[in-house]
């Protein structure tokens, strides 16, 4: 028996099928394409009932008819059903179904697509989770003998199914499901996962700690942190007892360990003779790790172990919010950062690398950014052409000048949050977001000891999606975008407080050299 859903009547759903097979080819020729697709969209009446007899859980009105599809034949066995419960309405094309409820609007779907998408027990293993099926098995002539639509859930039953798959084989679907489409863990688009962007002002408030004792053994504390690391892409944990292995843990809570010519994790500090300027106390300036390589590892991990030296602060902003103002001021700019392609290299005897990609990776579907590619350290010659086979040289001085202007955006003082970690500290971040520097620091006096990893962002984005799920009272109450709107109004709120006196004191001022002016004509 159907769902009971909301209340009330609506008119008869319409007849839309044609006549049988056997009437769209009556010759026993096969039909043309264009033909028959004619044939289907006709609409008739023929073989079509329609009764008001049955009725729902609570004696709402479910009206039903039957059809004849016109890959059925002539029998009457082989007339489709359809049971809707008011108000809500379907339609039954030759090769969709058009469904309407209050709950949803309006929405179509094709027969072919809603086959595929099946995930019953029958479908898909619900211990493996994989589907006993393959696409090119769904036969062309599929199409539904029996359905059932409440305006919430939607029952099928299909005529000339995959093979072995009995009459009892049922199909449903939650329609919210089948408008919203199928949870793609990659989206960062949606409201619930695109990325909070965020300047100094906003981090200095933001900027979110966890222990480490609640980040390994508090389940609840962990997606809290995790919600923070998905949406503002940097996090912090505190109170890690000195251990050069409790790196490997920390990131090992997220997911696997990425491993790289550097092993699986790897150690910052001063060498001598150092092949990589992290390994000096230089200046290091904005840059973000392994884009020379075909996958850069997505997230990264930062421990401190000693940190007794004078300098060695560590800078991080979010290159998300630089491509944004970008994208809004200089468009011109943006659109050659986003299809200029740069090289990225590390060449030494043992290990060499090297790739190309644009600044500004931009999905291309949503248009959104997707990554930023940023590390003028590893920067190698710029490749001749572009991925289209363009002249990627051609009007050089102009893409010169957009990454000035975004290195301009980049490094001001507004967006650059600063910090020295302690001993005890580690920071995540996302390596294809954040970038990181650090300043200069002295090592006559004192030491300075970092140990990093990585982890893909794959395993990330995964973690991401089973904390939401098993967590989501602290997944929504602990996300950042929260606290970001109630800083915005604050902070609009002071600029405005700004503006107002300021203006009185321009007023104060005018109204008290005014007279003393004139004063001063008269005399």
């Amino acid at each position: 028996m159907l769902r009971q859903v909301a209340r009330g009547l609506a008119g008869p759903v319409p007849r839309t099928f044609t006549s049988s097979a056997r009437r769209l080819n009556s010759e026993g020729a096969p039909a043309t394409q264009s033909h028959m697709s004619q044939l289907l969209n006709q609409v008739s009446r023929l073989d079509a009932t329609e009764k008001q007899h049955l009725l729902g859980p609570d004696g709402t009105a479910v009206f039903t008819k039957t059809l004849r599809h016109p890959f059925a034949g002539s029998g009457p066995e082989e007339l489709s059903t359809l049971e809707v419960l008011k108000p809500a309405k379907a339609i039954l094309k030759p090769e969709k179904i058009s469904l309407r409820s209050p709950a949803h609007s309006f929405a179509e779907f094709q027969y072919h697509y809603l086959r595929d998408l099946c995930r019953c027990p029958r479908c898909v293993d619900p211990h493996s989770k994989q589907r006993s099926f393959r696409t090119g098995d769904i036969p062309a002539n599929i199409y539904p003998r029996g359905v059932k639509w409440d305006g919430v859930s939607l029952e099928i039953k299909w005529a000339n199914d995959i093979l072995d798959y009995g009459e009892d084989h049922v199909s449903r679907y939650e329609i919210h499901k089948l408008v919203t489409g199928p949870y793609n863990t990659h989206d960062n688009t949606s409201r619930a996962t695109k990325p909070y962007l965020w300047d100094n002002a906003k981090m200095m408030e933001m900027v979110h700690w966890v222990s480490f004792e609640d980040y390994m053994g508090n389940d609840a504390k962990f997606a809290e942190s995790m919600r923070n690391l998905q949406r503002l892409g940097l996090i912090f944990v505190k109170d890690i007892p000195k251990s050069r292995d409790l790196v490997k843990k920390i990131a090992e809570r997220m997911g696997p360990l990425r491993n790289s010519f550097y092993g699986e994790t790897w150690d910052v500090r001063t060498v001598p003779e150092a092949k990589n300027v992290a390994y000096t106390n230089q200046f290091l300036g904005f840059h973000m790790d392994l884009l020379y390589m075909n996958e850069p590892p997505g997230y990264q991990l930062l421990h401190c172990l000693e940190n007794s030296c004078e300098g060695g602060e560590s800078l991080f902003a979010d290159a998300f919010r630089a491509a944004k103002i970008m994208k809004q001021q200089f468009p011109a700019e943006f659109k050659i950062l986003s299809t200029r392609l740069i090289g990225f290299e590390y060449m030494h005897d043992d290990h060499m690398y090297s790739n190309t990609r644009p600044l500004f990776e931009v999905d291309e579907l949503t248009r959104e950014i997707r990554n930023v590619n940023y590390s003028p350290p590893f920067q190698g010659p710029i490749p001749k052409l572009d991925r289209s086979g363009n002249n990627n040289h051609a009007n050089f001085k102009r893409w010169k000048n957009a990454m000035a202007t975004f290195t301009r955006l980049l490094e001001s003082s507004k967006s650059v949050y600063q910090l020295k970690l302690n001993p005890g500290e580690c920071v995540i971040f996302a390596n294809r977001r954040i970038v990181h520097a650090r300043n200069h620091f002295n090592t006559a006096e004192g030491s300075r000891w970092l140990a990093g990893a990585y982890v893909d962002e794959d395993a990330l984005l995964s973690t991401f999606a089973t904390n939401a799920k098993n967590f989501p009272n602290e997944w929504k109450s602990s996300d950042p975008a929260k606290t970001g709107r109630a800083l915005e109004e604050r902070f609009a709120n002071e600029r405005k407080e700004l503006h107002n006196a300021r203006r009185e004191e321009y007023v104060r001022q005018n109204k008290t050299e005014g007279p003393q002016e004139q004063a001063g004509e008269t005399q």
